[in-house]
């Protein structure tokens, strides 16, 4: 397995009392994720080291945020191209933010994401990655 720990928040009232597990199995990575919700658990991260990590947030309604960095650098984000570039409202980290239609996914798409990195440290290439775009400010 190439993800070697699995941070999973627990916010209760402004104080992050989440879990690190060490060497996960897929079974409590998977359970970690499907525990997503928008009060108290809404930001899940698989590491491999630290410059190389999936993060997964989210989880009001069904819809998740996914992205991940091989280099600390770049972040590529799970997408739907199809969709509408429309803003939605999610909560992630423990505080809510704006985040584009095309960047939430849904549980199907975001498992086989997270098992294809968890297994192999790659990106699933059946599913859409786009860089973010960084907003630059003259």
């Amino acid at each position: 397995m190439f993800v070697l720990n699995l941070s999973a928040e627990n916010w209760v009232g402004n104080q992050d009392e989440g879990d690190l597990i060490q060497s996960p199995n897929w079974s409590p990575i998977e359970q970690g994720i499907r525990d997503l919700n928008v009060t108290t658990k809404n930001l899940v991260t698989l590491g491999a080291d630290d410059e190389c990590y999936m993060s997964i947030g989210g989880g009001e309604s069904g819809k998740y945020i996914v992205n991940v960095t091989f280099d600390n650098v770049r972040f590529p984000n799970l997408v739907y191209p199809s969709k509408l570039d429309a803003i939605e409202k999610l909560v992630v980290g423990g505080q809510e933010g704006n985040y584009s239609a095309r960047m939430c996914v849904n549980l199907e798409t975001r498992l086989l994401a997270d098992k294809t990195f968890t297994a192999s440290g790659k990106l699933d290439i059946s599913l859409s990655w786009e860089e973010a775009k960084a907003l630059v400010m003259l």
